[in-house]
């Protein structure tokens, strides 16, 4: 095994252990104790700078991945090989790495600029589709989670297999 490989797979792991981690703490360290806070408005001003600075490097992290995942993806598939003959797992891994970001991107783009200015409005001055939005902003930050915990799940499998 060379030192370039070595040195990628690790420059990797510490990406994805960077985004899941982070998601971890956000969900289950952050996000509980901020609801903790006597102030919410305080406790919401808190969360989106503590967001913001977190999806800065979060987005670094992902690029780190797809291009240090792409490079490690040449070691076990041939790409000139036909999809339908790729592992399943890799298919697998490479799906739930493409829903991760479409549904990250959503969350951070979409939802993020709007949850604020909502959060503001007396519920009963919300539409039907911006409570809609409101309900879905925390369940979205929940599925990047179990996605980014399935790209993990099916990593360890590809390597294994």
């Amino acid at each position: 095994m060379n030192f370039f490989y070595i040195i990628l797979v690790w420059i990797h792991l510490v990406a994805a252990t960077f985004w899941v981690g982070g998601m971890l703490f956000l969900s289950l360290v952050a996000v509980p104790l901020l609801k903790q806070d006597a102030d919410p408005l305080s406790a919401q001003r808190g969360f989106i700078s503590l967001a913001r600075r977190f999806r800065t490097l979060v987005w670094s992290a992902l690029f780190i991945l797809v291009v240090t995942g792409s490079v490690l993806l040449g070691n076990i598939i041939n790409f000139r090989t036909p999809l339908s003959f790729w592992p399943p797992v890799v298919l697998t891994k490479l799906i739930l790495v493409f829903l991760l970001a479409v549904v990250s991107f959503s969350h951070d783009r979409i939802m993020a600029q709007k949850v604020p200015t909502l959060k503001s409005k007396a519920a009963s001055d919300l539409s039907v589709g911006e409570g809609l939005l409101l309900r879905l902003s925390p369940l979205l930050g929940r599925l990047t989670l179990l996605l980014g915990l399935g790209v993990l799940l099916s990593a360890v499998i590809m390597v294994r297999s």
